[in-house]
């Protein structure tokens, strides 16, 4: 069982990775993360667009090396249930050593950060070592606060608009890109990702 344990929590760490560096993942994401609140109900912001972004694709790996999906979902379902009580502001840091393997309160809070230091940090769901040794590892910082939320920030409570808005703005790029390519690059380049501005040469003629 802990081998199982821990390849989900590998599949998971790429899932959750891919799913800040790639729109078309974050598009889904980003429901998560609009929050500006750090508490339990944070864990239940989840998007209506997952099944069609297709977060199920980053376990298959298991899957094709012969574990039956239902072990395998079973045991992304533990690794959700534990992440529901890191998503908290009540519980400071723990041991060194706890913190070092695990995501705990304080390394979650990280992750949930739109501070320049703290954004794409920390995507372990039960485990933080994988950031640690992938370099994407982010220690809350007791002279920087954590500001949570996104950082083109989504100021609405309607549950549409906030499973909607970013899947929308990115077929918009999409559609009003100059050529096919630049219009697939929205898709599959982070999100903060825009095509370069042509640059004007000031011929010297002199």
């Amino acid at each position: 069982i802990i081998p199982l344990i821990l390849g989900v929590e590998f599949c998971y760490y790429w899932f959750h990775r891919t799913s800040h560096r790639v729109r078309w993942f974050w598009s889904a994401h980003v429901v998560h993360h609009s929050s500006e609140k750090m508490n339990m109900s944070t864990a239940f912001r989840q998007s209506l667009l997952y099944s069609i972004t297709g977060w199920w694709l980053f376990f298959m790996p298991l899957v094709i090396l012969g574990v039956h999906p239902g072990v395998v979902f079973f045991l992304y379902a533990c690794d959700l249930a534990y992440q529901f009580f890191i998503h908290t502001e009540s519980v400071g840091k723990f041991h060194p050593w706890l913190e070092y393997w695990f995501d705990t309160p304080s390394n979650h809070r990280v992750h949930h950060g739109r501070n320049p230091r703290y954004i794409d940090k920390n995507y372990g769901g039960v485990l933080i070592v994988f950031d640690r040794w992938f370099g994407t590892y982010q220690e809350e910082l007791a002279e920087e606060p954590v500001e949570y939320g996104i950082v083109r920030q989504v100021h609405s409570h309607n549950i549409l608009t906030l499973n909607f808005h970013e899947f929308l703005d990115m077929w918009r790029d999409v559609w009003r890109s100059p050529s096919k390519w630049k219009g697939l690059q929205h898709v599959i380049r982070p999100p903060e990702w825009q095509p370069a501005t042509p640059t004007t040469q000031i011929v010297d003629n002199a």
